[in-house]
């Protein structure tokens, strides 16, 4: 075994300092977080990776599967509580090959696996078997999970664009002019839903003073595919921990559905 960081960029206190903070401001959004911080602790006790990328499976299966059945058992909505029991092992290994699993058997398989992928770095890509998207992640081959926007340090001026993977969480550049699923770059076939260019998203959803919930997040979607991701811009948040953040936009989510856009890849709990 290898020593490992606990994270990859971001380390496990940054990311659980940013979930209290949403849980403080999203009150909508506390039984994820909740489940969310217990996972950031299970995942910060586990400190090893296995020497062989390709025994990332069986390795996870053995070191990681069973402290995040006992976070989800402690922390997680009643009807998870239940699900995860008894689940086989195999799920592991079927996320790292692209499968379509149920819901249960994928945040299990992506809750055990992320951890030993992060820090598994370069190597991730030999456990994993690359899918088949017009955006993939050049480490692993997974799936976008978000789209950041970074600051560019100038006003007006937006920083470059980075695609987040879902499954190692890496992350690399993309063209704002694209769509990271289909590859289609029709402008107006892309289009951009945020609370304060389209008005307030699920209803009346800002903060009782008219401000926006979310002015940092916004879906950025395409009618070719019908599939969308959340859009994080750091430069109207530098506090933002993109993974973190977009956890907290289930309101995004909902109105992306309502749209009839499916997100790319469903992030860690299901949304």
């Amino acid at each position: 075994m290898s020593a490992a960081p606990a994270t990859a960029d971001r380390p496990i206190a940054v990311r659980r300092r940013r979930a209290e903070e949403l849980r403080a401001r999203h009150p909508f959004a506390d039984e994820v977080l909740v489940l969310y911080v217990a996972l950031l602790e299970a995942w910060g006790a586990v400190g090893a990776t296995p020497s062989d990328p390709q025994d990332a499976a069986s390795w996870a299966a053995d070191h990681v599967l069973p402290v995040v059945i006992e976070a989800t058992l402690a922390a997680g909505p009643p009807a998870l509580r239940d699900a995860v029991r008894d689940r086989p092992e195999t799920v592991l290994a079927d996320w790292l090959t692209g499968a379509t699993l149920d819901p249960v058997d994928r945040y299990l398989a992506r809750a055990s696996l992320a951890p030993v992928l992060e820090a598994l770095g370069e190597r991730a890509g030999d456990a994993c078997v690359p899918g088949d998207a017009a955006e993939l992640c050049p480490r692993c081959g997974g799936l976008p999970q978000l789209s950041c926007l970074a600051a560019s340090g100038q006003s007006l001026v937006s920083g470059p664009r980075s695609l987040l993977c879902a499954r190692c969480g890496s992350s690399w550049t993309c063209s704002r002019s694209v769509c990271p699923a289909c590859g289609e770059d029709e402008e107006t076939r892309l289009s951009v839903y945020s609370e304060e260019w389209h008005g307030p998203v699920s209803g009346r959803a800002d903060d009782g003073n008219g401000r926006p919930v979310f002015p940092h997040l916004r879906i950025v979607g395409c009618s070719t595919c019908d599939r969308y991701l959340i859009e994080i811009d750091l430069a109207r948040d530098p506090r933002a921990v993109p993974e973190v953040d977009e956890l907290a936009a289930l309101p995004l989510d909902l109105y992306a559905a309502d749209r009839g856009l499916t997100k790319v890849t469903p992030n860690l709990m299901g949304f």
